[in-house]
């Protein structure tokens, strides 16, 4: 092309152009590359991270198993534990009946052998006097000896009775007290026990066993008891008055017969009052008991919710457990007459009530049914 005479060729225009388009080119597909190389990095990244997220998911549901399996495993140990606590203390109630039959047979055994032993020897003393003593029989003394006759067998007879009764009760008590705490019978009282937990009501008692020596001895022994005392009772004025009788047989002074009648008149008052002051209360302690016991039966229980709270020492009010706790001043005043350290604060709740330490509270104490209950003894059922 001419142009004003001079030539301009096409080439020489294009070659500016051509390159800035190679070099945008260029740096288009350089910048094309290196984007593609960070979207390939990103997504073996991205693949990397899923795997990542898949095992920790993976390792997730493996804890959340074993997770479940230990939570299945706390429950059994849970009702495994409420099982034994159960059995402790259906244990503990029949241990307290075992010590109960074992001291009622105790007691019962001493009154009989006591009972038995006195008899025999007032009834061997009756039969000494009887053989042994030699005096003369006159005419105008009939009547004494028919009266020291009766009054020897009347002794002999009542004491006899009354030693074999209460031997022959000694050794049918020796042979069957312990049947009542036989293993059947604590199996039968450990089922109830069971029984009354699944079934248990707010301000039921729990089970008592069904024999016990108790309710033997007032069915089967209290009535022959009483009788063999009561022949005792008998028998011991008719020896007092059978040597009131026998002193006028032997002696011929009336003075020595006289003094020996008044001592055994004397006596005769003094068992009297010893016989009105113990004798009749042996026989009424058993009356006396069994009306104690209904009175204790009729109570009502104020329940706390667990089966066993039944011997649990009773909740009082909220007045008073505040009248009955000691304050800050309490502390002060104490502290200024007394050279005893004052308690440390971990022993004041947050109104300045003092509670007891443990080495302030005796072993034998049933700890206060006021306190909070711990998870395992509000699940358990057992007060501590």
């Amino acid at each position: 092309r001419i142009s004003g005479g001079h030539i301009i060729h096409k080439s020489s225009m294009s070659v500016p152009f051509d390159a800035a388009q190679a070099l945008l080119t260029g740096l288009d597909t350089a910048a094309q590359r290196s984007w593609r190389d960070e979207d390939r990095a990103w997504r073996s990244e991205d693949r990397h991270w899923r795997k990542e997220d898949l095992a920790w998911r993976e390792e997730e549901r493996n804890w959340r198993h074993l997770e479940q399996d230990w939570r299945r495993r706390q429950a059994a140990w849970r009702r495994a534990d409420m099982d034994q606590r159960l059995v402790e203390n259906a244990r503990q109630l029949w241990s307290r009946f075992v010590e109960k039959n074992r001291r009622d047979v105790e007691e019962k055994s001493e009154q009989l052998k006591t009972l038995s032993n006195l008899s025999a020897l007032l009834a061997g003393f009756a039969v000494v006097s009887l053989v042994e003593m030699q005096f003369e029989e006159k005419e105008e003394m009939a009547w004494l000896v028919a009266c020291f006759g009766a009054t020897t067998a009347l002794t002999v007879g009542l004491m006899v009775n009354a030693m074999v009764t209460s031997s022959l009760m000694l050794a049918s008590i020796l042979k069957n007290g312990k049947t009542y705490v036989a293993e059947e019978e604590e199996a039968e009282f450990m089922a109830r026990c069971r029984s009354f937990s699944v079934h248990y009501k707010p301000g039921d008692r729990p089970p008592a066993p069904k024999r016990t020596f108790q309710k033997h001895w007032e069915s089967r022994c209290e009535d022959s008891w009483q009788r063999a005392f009561g022949m005792f009772t008998a028998g011991v004025p008719c020896f007092l008055a059978n040597l009131a009788f026998a002193s006028w047989l032997k002696f011929d002074g009336v003075a020595t017969s006289i003094t020996i009648t008044t001592i055994m008149f004397v006596s005769t008052i003094v068992w009297a009052n010893t016989q009105n002051t113990w004798a009749w209360y042996l026989i009424k302690s058993r009356d006396l008991e069994r009306d104690k016991l209904r009175r204790d039966q009729s109570v009502t229980h104020v329940p706390a919710g667990l089966p066993f709270d039944w011997h649990a020492r009773p909740r009082p009010p909220y007045e008073a457990i505040l009248n009955s706790t000691t304050f800050d001043a309490s502390f002060s005043a104490r502290d200024a007459n007394f050279s005893s350290p004052t308690p440390p604060p971990t022993e004041m709740n947050s109104i300045g009530i003092h509670r007891r330490t443990p080495s302030e509270t005796p072993t034998d104490e049933v700890v206060d049914a006021a306190a909070p209950a711990t998870e395992s003894e509000v699940v358990s059922g057992v007060v501590p």
